[in-house]
């Protein structure tokens, strides 16, 4: 559905044989940092479709007019619009966090999975709120909140690193 830019492969390695040196996450804590910082990307990933989406809806408020004004003086609109920027705030920080957690040396497992989750569900209601904003326009591919969706979906299910 979405994040085209993001292909996915699936690799099996079968009969290679690598000493534990030379091993990717080599310890439990090596395995644990590498899923943490990539949790951490994740939900950066998911902060900027989420302020791309917020950006396109905003702009769009502030040219689109009906009954005379621009869609994003009415009330609805507006609160809409606020509830997205704080949520992005809200994503951005706990981003921040995490990651200076991990750029610090310390355990971050917490603060980076919160940091994804918080993202992932964020994100798809930015999105959502955004083609909303659009309305029927919203749909129309000619119209990038259209792709934030079909990208916002997938972090639902994006866990930053899959192991079989």
């Amino acid at each position: 559905m979405g994040i085209k830019a993001l292909p996915t492969f699936s690799l099996a390695l079968e009969g290679v044989r690598i000493p534990q040196s030379s091993r990717l996450g080599g310890d439990d804590a090596d395995v644990t940092s590498l899923v943490d910082a990539s949790r951490v990307a994740v939900a950066a990933l998911a902060t900027g479709i989420a302020r791309a989406a917020f950006d396109y809806a905003r702009d769009y408020a502030k040219e689109r007019r009906a009954f005379g004004v621009a869609i994003g003086q009415k009330q609805a609109i507006a609160f809409k619009l606020a509830d997205m920027a704080i949520e992005i705030d809200a994503m951005r920080l706990l981003a921040w966090e995490a990651a200076w957690r991990l750029d610090k040396g310390l355990p971050a497992v917490r603060e980076a999975y919160l940091a994804k989750q918080y993202a992932a569900d964020a994100v798809l209601k930015i999105a959502d709120n955004a083609v909303q904003v659009l309305g029927g326009h919203g749909y129309i591919r000619d119209h990038l909140v259209e792709l934030f969706l079909r990208d916002a979906r997938v972090f639902a299910t994006l866990d930053g690193l899959a192991t079989v």
